[in-house]
């Protein structure tokens, strides 16, 4: 047992992305970084987040090198960096993460022999294949990378509507790390409510300022904290001043993790209402969410993409049509009344991500994908 349990570890994962990472992209390094029976490294074309402590290999940013692999860059060519270090540490395994990651990858995979997974996350199963070239690169992609990682049920499905063969699609959901993601059921601040996200149409923060308008105009005095910054900030803040919210809604832009994840503990809600945006993004599933339901704050969402997957209606959070600011608003009004049971609700929301959505669970999930492809190799 001790013997192969050793040989397991010796098992090598080379984590691909091009940016590495995006502040939000946590999901990624909780990965990463907790592996049990494999080593990893990464390689991306530029460094950015969540780098400490781990071996991650970044394309030179002068030189001959430099020039050489960034015009390949542009053109979208294998670079000669990533094929360099593919053939000098010779992993097992090549992860890409997004869509977008795993095609620039086929190529070099394909020549070193060495088996390529593609894990999809949400914009890549929605928006990415309705611009130009796409359909016909994912078509490239599901024949040539060995197997693909779906975040949800949702996602997998919408997978193999694109020609991914159903076969080859794996559901792995996110984990948290729940010694950090303490669960906390005694007093909040009252009426309080906690916004967050990337201001972009999809995360829906103009429906959720209307529902807090219309639950304030019947009385009830919310008061909402609202972290995160992006391209409709100044349209957002211009909408708290035409719902005369000024009061109300508190901004305290782009926070680190553990300050959000403080706050969540000292919020009575979580006020998350995703909509498909005009150019087609959605969500996967928001790992805003998830945080806030295991510790303890209750959520009010909407019926979106892989969303209702964790949040069962009164049961483990409160859902609503997209766009339905009318309903948001009256879930408002009915929490505000003491209508619901949010201990309830809380401690239902715990188990769920304490059952689904741990990292224990994601990265032997995950694990479990790479050896049937070793073998299958």
């Amino acid at each position: 047992m001790a013997s192969g349990t050793s040989e397991l570890k010796m098992k090598k994962v080379l984590h691909y992305k091009t940016n590495y990472l995006n502040p939000s992209e946590t999901f990624i390094d909780r990965l990463v970084r907790n592996h049990q029976n494999w080593t990893a490294a990464a390689l991306c074309y530029r460094k950015r987040e969540f780098c400490d402590g781990l071996t991650v290999f970044e394309v030179p940013d002068s030189g001959f090198s430099a020039l050489i692999n960034t015009a390949s860059f542009h053109l979208n060519r294998p670079l000669p960096f990533y094929r360099d270090i593919v053939f000098d540490i010779k992993p097992d395994l090549i992860h890409s993460h997004f869509g977008f990651d795993g095609y620039k990858l086929i190529n070099i995979a394909k020549e070193s022999g060495i088996p390529l997974i593609v894990s999809f996350y949400g914009s890549d199963v929605s928006r990415l294949p309705t611009e130009l070239g796409w359909k016909r690169r994912y078509q490239k992609l599901a024949k040539s990378a060995s197997h693909f990682i779906a975040a949800s049920a949702f996602m997998k499905s919408k997978l193999i509507d694109l020609g991914f063969p159903e076969n080859a699609i794996t559901i792995v959901r996110f984990g948290l790390d729940l010694d950090k993601h303490r669960f906390e059921e005694g007093s909040r601040h009252p009426l309080s409510l906690i916004l967050a996200g990337r201001l972009v149409e999809k995360k829906g923060f103009e429906f959720a300022l209307r529902a807090i308008a219309a639950s304030k105009n019947r009385g009830h005095n919310w008061k909402a904290d609202l972290y995160g910054d992006g391209p409709l900030l100044e349209s957002v803040k211009n909408l708290v001043i035409e719902l005369g919210l000024n009061d109300s809604v508190q901004f305290h832009g782009f926070q680190p993790v553990e300050t959000i994840l403080d706050a969540l503990r000292n919020h009575t809600l979580l006020l998350a209402p995703s909509v498909t945006a005009s150019d087609g993004d959605m969500e996967g599933l928001p790992n805003t969410i998830l945080e806030a339901m295991a510790a303890g704050t209750p959520v009010i969402t909407t019926r979106h993409a892989a969303i209702p997957e964790a949040i069962i209606h009164e049961k483990s959070g409160f859902l609503a049509d997209q766009r339905d600011t009318k309903e948001l608003g009256l879930i408002l009004d009915r929490i505000a009344n003491g209508e619901t049971n949010l201990g309830k609700i809380r401690r239902n929301a715990r188990k769920i991500i304490e059952e689904q959505y741990s990292i224990d669970k994601m990265v032997q999930n995950v694990e479990k994908v790479y050896d049937r492809v070793i073998a299958d190799a």
